[in-house]
């Protein structure tokens, strides 16, 4: 985990052809620097049940890998630095890629290859990643899995030399012999640029809100750009963004391989590291903690970038999946985790998985009847929840239960109410969900996170198939929509029926003209949704900008 803070911001970037429109990804970062851990096999079945759809190790533990085969899952994997040398030699490369990649692949959704860990701050390992990372593309290729898994190598924030404001956001020019060659490659191989981001060692230079995410208003302006900041997450990610812009590298698509918050620190300390004497470790807190992952989770999945990159997917992995009792370093290294050993949550955290960026409340199953029924009280007299869908004959009195029936009055006052935490209080009862509780007939409201409104446009499930296909072939034809990611042995192509093939042509046809009504009319068998319709690396297009 990085140990170092330097609050460095950069320039407007070109247009892009396409917004992808999604919501960004969270992952969890699964350190295995402790002697008191879970099983893979348990640790699989603990991610699954928390939604947890994106995961990065720090080796290629074979264990874990099967562990998570035909799961879903999206993995990253790691080689230490200590192994890079080990790396420069082509054929151990080829016999690594062959034995601890090849025979887990495809079941384990293997999509990226850490390839040493911040190594600007290892002497020893920092002129050893990029011909590592060459020979790991090489053995990639061979067989056959060169563009499929990305290569790249994990950062510290602290490689950049200025930051502040954003726009200014330049990489310290003594770590140019790893930056140059580093750069080349991720350009030559559309590889992302991994940094570790923790604006916890921010604070002294900036208020715990703007940490935290809890700025009601704007905390600087970028004097350079315009761009107004409310948080210090945006304002060193948009550092990283202008300081590539700077070298050319603008392209170049980032991944936030670390962020996260202690739970714990020695009670009160000043962190005796470089440049952190004047982080008071006291900040390390349960509740600090879940509001910091709470509220960059919901930033990253409402789709609205950074103020530098408004429309850009932002990718995120949390650090840690455990706390680690054998971490070296002051008390606040061993207390990152989401989660204990004996896998308790540390605190309650919603993971979306690869959902839309919206959300629900509900009812808790840990709340007394006697709690519940008051909190179910009070939003459907006081607080002013539609409650008739739960009379008797209506959609949803059934099951007549006061789970059930506080869950559908939770949601409805805390979609009116403004999506917030508080808003889904219910004095403790209530929690924010991100899988739609909609059931049957009874369907749960739920207003878009996306700030922006966008939608999408698919074939409707009432259509005949004589219309859709007449209707499919018009889009790929005369409508001239972009059908060639739905041709066989592409990333559209499954799968393989009328309505899935529809839907891709419909929405590029709908993209491609205005995204109006009428654009995504074809006589009836198209419809407007609000929620991302892509799956897997099948790609929904949204909004072109020319």
């Amino acid at each position: 985990m990085a140990s170092t803070f330097k609050l460095v911001f950069a320039v407007p970037l070109l247009l892009q052809l396409l917004d992808f429109c999604r919501g960004g990804k969270v992952g969890v970062d699964f350190g295995t620097d402790a002697n008191n851990l879970p099983s893979p096999d348990q640790v699989s079945d603990l991610v699954q049940k928390h939604n947890i759809q994106y995961l990065r190790i720090y080796d290629s533990d074979p264990k874990v890998l099967k562990s998570l085969s035909n799961t879903g899952i999206e993995l990253m994997v790691g080689v230490h630095n200590d192994d890079l040398s080990k790396f420069q030699s082509q054929s151990y490369v080829d016999s690594w890629v062959k034995n601890s990649i090849l025979p887990y692949y495809p079941a384990t959704k293997i999509t990226d290859i850490s390839v040493g860990v911040e190594v600007t701050d290892s002497p020893d390992a920092a002129n050893l990643a990029v011909p590592a990372m060459r020979n790991v593309v090489s053995a990639l290729k061979k067989v056959g899995l060169q563009g499929r898994i990305k290569v790249s190598t994990p950062l510290s924030f602290g490689v950049l030399s200025k930051s502040y404001p954003p726009s200014d956001g330049a990489f310290d020019g003594s770590h140019d012999n790893v930056l140059g060659p580093l750069l080349d490659f991720l350009e030559e191989n559309q590889s992302p640029f991994m940094v570790n981001l923790y604006p916890f060692y921010a604070i002294g230079d900036a208020s715990l809100d703007a940490v935290l995410f809890k700025s009601p208003s704007s905390i600087f302006v970028d004097p350079n750009t315009g761009f107004s900041y409310k948080n210090i997450f945006d304002a060193q990610l948009d550092a990283v963004h202008f300081a590539l812009a700077k070298r050319k590298s603008r392209r170049i698509p980032i991944i936030v391989t670390e962020t996260g918050w202690p739970t714990k620190g020695s009670g009160g300390h000043r962190l005796a590291m470089a440049s952190l004497d004047n982080v008071d470790d006291s900040y390390a807190s349960i509740d600090n903690a879940k509001t910091y992952n709470t509220n960059l989770i919901r930033h990253v999945t409402d789709g609205s970038g950074t103020p530098a990159r408004p429309d850009e997917e932002l990718v995120v992995y949390i650090f840690s999946l455990f706390n680690e009792n054998l971490k070296q370093g002051p008390e606040i290294e061993r207390n990152f985790g989401l989660f204990y050993p004996d896998m308790r949550s540390v605190y309650n955290l919603v993971f979306p998985g690869k959902g839309t960026g919206r959300s629900w409340c509900v009812a808790s199953s840990q709340a007394s009847n006697s709690a519940l029924q008051n909190a179910l009280d009070w939003a459907c007299g006081p607080g002013k929840a539609d409650c008739s869908a739960l009379q008797p004959d209506q959609q949803c009195f059934e099951p007549n239960n006061l789970v059930s029936h506080a869950s559908f009055a939770f949601n409805n006052y805390y979609q009116k109410n403004g999506l917030t935490d508080q808003a889904c209080s219910f004095g403790g009862t209530g929690i924010v969900v991100y899988n739609d509780p909609s059931y049957g007939s009874c369907i749960y409201n739920v207003k878009s996170r996306d700030p922006k409104g966008r939608t999408w446009c698919v074939a409707s499930s009432q259509a005949s198939r004589s219309n859709l296909q007449n209707a499919l072939d018009w889009a790929c034809g005369p409508g001239k929509a972009d059908c060639s990611e739905i041709q066989p042995n592409q990333k559209c192509f499954q799968p393989d029926t009328l309505f899935a093939h529809a839907s891709f042509a419909f929405n590029n046809y709908y993209q491609k003209n205005g995204a109006t009504d009428a654009s995504c009319s074809f006589r009836g068998n198209a419809i407007k949704v609000d929620q991302d319709p892509s799956y897997g690396n099948c790609i929904y297009h949204c909004k072109y900008k020319f």
